[in-house]
């Protein structure tokens, strides 16, 4: 009896047992650091605008001059006012792209703001807050998905805007003002594209550690149900070899 009942606590030590695993750890995300710089991306943005802006009051000061001029070669002429239009072109895109680029600046610090709201509201911390929204959207809750994927799609559009720009802003020539501006601009979107890539690894490394949770808890049940079944085979050898068949 006394060797069964060791047998016995061994195997509901197996069943019951957690095995403490070393799971990837959670990016710390303070909305309150990505807020304020997004603001600065902003601001950087807002200005930029208002320099290109300017730029193309010029362009168009530019046109309406060569229209008026006389004497002037109309070969050359033409070339220039030609010149000056597609620099207008270009410009009234960059301008568009940094006007759209700031309004989803504004969209993804409005998101921001209410995550930190909720954040405040709930007492807890950002990432334990991180974990439970992971959580219930890994459930299908639609407020949690519905919030995700909002941040996901701002960030991503965002991110998708600042390449236009910057592809738009290598075709046209800069005065030293408009380049350490355009570049000023550049370091704040770095900075707000680097963190959002952390709340996404943030996300990523919370399914992971899930996942390895799941792998380890069915690891867990497996050998639990093998440790039972071979404590139940040797316990029906055990009282065969002493003939006992479970009849009276």
């Amino acid at each position: 009896m006394k060797k069964f009942a060791v047998r016995l606590a061994l195997l509901a030590g197996m069943t019951f047992g957690v095995a403490q695993g070393a799971f990837a750890q959670l990016t710390v995300f303070d909305p309150s650091n990505f807020l304020e710089n997004m603001l600065s991306a902003m601001k950087a943005v807002q200005g930029e605008i208002y320099q290109n802006t300017n730029i193309g009051y010029q362009y168009q000061m530019m046109q309406n001059q060569l229209l008026q001029a006389k004497n002037l070669d109309p070969t050359s002429m033409k070339s220039q006012y030609d010149q000056i239009t597609s620099d207008m072109s270009k410009t009234r895109a960059l301008t568009n792209t940094l006007t759209s680029l700031y309004g989803n600046l504004q969209q993804g610090g409005a998101w921001l703001g209410h995550v930190q709201t909720l954040i405040s509201t709930s007492g807890k911390s950002p990432t334990q807050w991180f974990q439970d929204m992971s959580s219930l959207n890994d459930q299908n809750n639609k407020a949690a998905t519905d919030l995700f994927q909002m941040g996901n799609d701002v960030f991503t559009h965002t991110q998708q805007l600042a390449q236009r720009r910057q592809e738009l802003q290598s075709q046209l020539s800069q005065t030293p003002t408009q380049q350490a501006t355009a570049e000023l601009t550049t370091h704040y979107l770095d900075i707000v594209t680097s963190q959002n890539a952390d709340m996404m690894q943030m996300m990523a490394a919370k399914q992971q550690r899930d996942a390895q949770q799941s792998a380890v808890a069915t690891a867990q049940n497996q050998a639990a149900a093998a440790a039972a079944q071979s404590f139940m085979n040797q316990q029906n050898a055990e009282r065969a070899a002493l003939g006992y068949t479970g009849q009276q």
